[in-house]
């Protein structure tokens, strides 16, 4: 069993489902939070806390980020959390999960990344809705962003620096966010380096469905020392 408190903060919309025994360790899922979330259910029956920030419109931009500073160090201190999370970062939400990671590395265990975007060139779609609000929240714009170089896969060098362990989970065929410009390129990058990183990748897979028909090496990541 397990019970939802639901609540607001600095304008965005939060859930926390906390079990009837926690451990004290959480999963925060950074977009989607429940959909494909088996691996989420199953932890939850371990003691992990679920939790989600509706920051949507976003885009793991660096006001995301302290937006989500703000939110963990709130339910660190409501909620009795543990100091760092563990984070969930779907499609777009790899933007959020990573970006984050990548500024405050000391409020992060782990990180679990399931198709993941992380080339901002590559999605949103040029010409979309998202895009539009994507230089928004970047406070770019369609000029700007010829030059633009602020992407996760930009940005690996000082990533992997943290040595904060990865799960990565990605579908070869994957025409939503390419795996060649997002997934594909991470671990092109740590092949090269002899970087260790556990994957999963789908050889006919496309973006969905997310994550495993057998979860256990998600919760397996999830629950080793």
């Amino acid at each position: 069993m397990s019970h939802t408190e639901e609540f607001v903060l600095n304008g965005y919309p939060a859930v926390l489902v906390i079990p009837d025994r926690p451990n004290g360790k959480w999963i925060w899922k950074t977009e989607f939070f429940y959909a494909f979330d088996a691996a989420e259910r199953a932890l939850l029956e371990k003691g992990y806390t679920r939790a989600y920030y509706q920051i949507s419109d976003q885009y793991g931009s660096p006001d995301a980020v302290s937006l989500m500073r703000a939110f963990q160090e709130h339910v660190v201190r409501q909620y009795r959390l543990a100091d760092r999370a563990i984070l969930f970062g779907f499609s777009r939400g790899g933007l959020y999960a990573f970006n984050y990671a990548l500024r405050f590395p000391e409020c992060v265990e782990k990180i679990y990344l399931d198709a993941p975007v992380l080339d901002l060139r590559d999605w949103p779609p040029a010409g979309s809705p998202e895009q539009e609000q994507m230089f928004k929240a970047y406070r770019i714009n369609r000029a700007s962003f010829e030059h633009f170089s602020d992407s996760p896969v930009d940005r690996l060098d000082a990533f992997f620096q943290n040595e904060i362990p990865l799960l990565l989970i990605a579908g070869c065929r994957d025409e939503t966010v390419s795996f060649s410009r997002n997934a594909g390129r991470l671990l092109s990058y740590c092949e090269r380096r002899n970087i260790p990183v556990r994957y999963y990748l789908k050889p006919e897979g496309g973006h969905h469905p997310h994550s495993l028909d057998d979860v256990s090496p998600v919760v397996r990541f999830v629950t080793e020392p």
